[in-house]
């Protein structure tokens, strides 16, 4: 786009030279050649791929308050930073308190929620692939116990990776693919994470994830249901011919929107992004309750 920024509802995209700044309730995105401006209600997320933008201390004030995570990205457009809304919610002393309370057996059965939820996704996505091995993940998904302690995530990521890519593929390589895999994880992370702060939870407590140097254990552990969209959309990527040595911008832009891809949770058709929202309020209802069946996760739209 000729004004370098790409924006799909709730998602705003900058990849090119202009300042940003705020008034009376808009942003507005200034470049040499004019002025272009969006309502800052209307915002979930900002990525900024470009290191020639400018923004002011106001808007970056005005963009917690109105709950707007930031993503900064790197020299080669990767997400590398995140500046997450830590807004005052009604009840946060008391739902950091349960959370910091909740026992071991509880969140051992949400993480089994969780990895179930996450295979029989991954199932879905090869499904939808036309890939061999959706019976096989769906028998691992009914075999998981509480707290996973067999391993299953692992083993069907093994089963999954290797139907999905193909014998070829390593996760975690410098690839085109991994380089989307992990731009989309990026985005669904700070979406994720967004959606816990708004519901007072700590996201740096996870129910699985623990490292010490993770401020978004919480959101880590969430995003594992939600990765399978991510992987169905590159999946798409590499069919249609878009493999490059690099994440081009119409790519990124693509990856973008899967904050508004929509999936289907509590029997209804979502976004992923109010999917997340969702999920963050069922979890603080099942830590009050101490009732992991409560926990509410994402499931592919057939």
């Amino acid at each position: 786009m000729s004004w370098g920024v790409f924006m799909s509802w709730r998602t705003l995209l900058i990849q090119q030279k202009c300042h940003l700044s705020k008034k009376n309730g808009q942003l507005f995105c200034k470049r040499d050649d004019g002025v272009v401006s969006v309502p800052i209600e209307d915002i979930t997320i900002i990525i900024l791929e470009t290191p020639q933008a400018t923004i002011t201390s106001s808007l970056l004030a005005e963009l917690q308050e109105q709950n707007v995570v930031l993503i900064t990205c790197n020299g080669k457009h990767m997400p590398n930073g995140m500046l997450l809304p830590l807004l005052p919610h009604s009840r946060v002393s008391e739902v950091a308190f349960l959370q910091n309370q909740w026992s071991s057996p509880f969140r051992k059965r949400c993480w089994q929620k969780i990895v179930k939820a996450k295979i029989n996704n991954q199932a879905r996505s090869l499904e939808i692939s036309g890939r061999k091995s959706v019976s096989t993940l769906r028998q691992m998904a009914r075999r998981v116990q509480s707290g996973d302690p067999k391993n299953r995530e692992a083993q069907a990521a093994r089963e999954y990776w290797s139907s999905l890519m193909g014998d070829g593929f390593v996760r975690g390589a410098t690839d085109f693919a991994n380089n989307a895999l992990n731009y989309g994880y990026m985005v669904l992370r700070a979406v994720v994470a967004r959606s816990l702060v708004s519901y007072g939870l700590l996201p740096c407590f996870g129910l699985h994830h623990d490292n010490n140097l993770n401020a978004f254990n919480l959101a880590d552990d969430i995003l594992e249901p939600f990765r399978p969209m991510v992987d169905q959309a590159v999946m798409n990527i590499l069919k249609s011919g878009g493999i490059k040595d690099d994440l081009s911008r119409d790519i990124r832009q693509e990856m973008a929107l899967l904050a508004v891809q929509q999936v289907r949770i509590n029997d209804e058709v979502q976004t992923i992004t109010n999917a997340a929202d969702v999920t963050a309020y069922s979890l603080v209802n099942a830590i009050r309750d101490k009732d992991a069946a409560l926990l509410k996760l994402p499931d592919f739209v057939i």
